[in-house]
């Protein structure tokens, strides 16, 4: 399953980083789909785009929204946070990853549980303080182009 880029451009980083939070959702449970229903090959595959979706997904906010946001607010408060997030985050993909590979739908599911325990609540504040924060905190005309950046890259 392919999620195509989106219609539209966004032009706040909170429009764009939330609508990537919701792709990568939806990609992951076409991967649990699969993965019920036996359809181990198309589970791989789109775990394999879940996977590296995610992973451009925090390479993006580490490499470059979290750097801006930190110079900007003058805090590094959040993006530490953060950060420990998404070192707890691949921890687990790294186990999902190994129970696709290996056809285990078990250690798949529970992988899926922890990562269910872990995201939600780490999607919630950057989507309700980090990401509107830094969409506050730039003139209109940076944050147009921070968010065709992170579309782009």
């Amino acid at each position: 399953m392919t999620i195509a880029a989106p219609a539209t451009t966004f032009d706040t980083v909170n429009a764009y980083l939330s609508w990537d939070h919701d792709r990568l959702d939806a990609l992951l449970q076409s991967a649990a789909n699969r993965v019920d229903d036996g359809e181990w090959a198309q589970a791989r595959l789109a775990y394999g785009e879940f996977d590296r979706g995610l992973a451009r997904h925090i390479r993006l906010e580490e490499e470059i929204l979290f750097p801006l946001f930190e110079a900007r607010t003058g805090t590094a408060g959040p993006t530490t946070v953060m950060r420990e997030e998404h070192r707890l985050i691949r921890g687990v993909l790294a186990v999902i990853g190994a129970a696709v590979a290996r056809a285990d739908a078990p250690a798949f599911r529970s992988g899926v549980a922890a990562l269910a325990d872990l995201l939600p609540a780490h999607n919630a504040k950057e989507e309700q303080v980090l990401y509107p924060t830094t969409d506050r905190v730039l003139p209109e005309h940076e944050r147009a182009a921070l968010a065709a950046r992170l579309q782009r890259e």
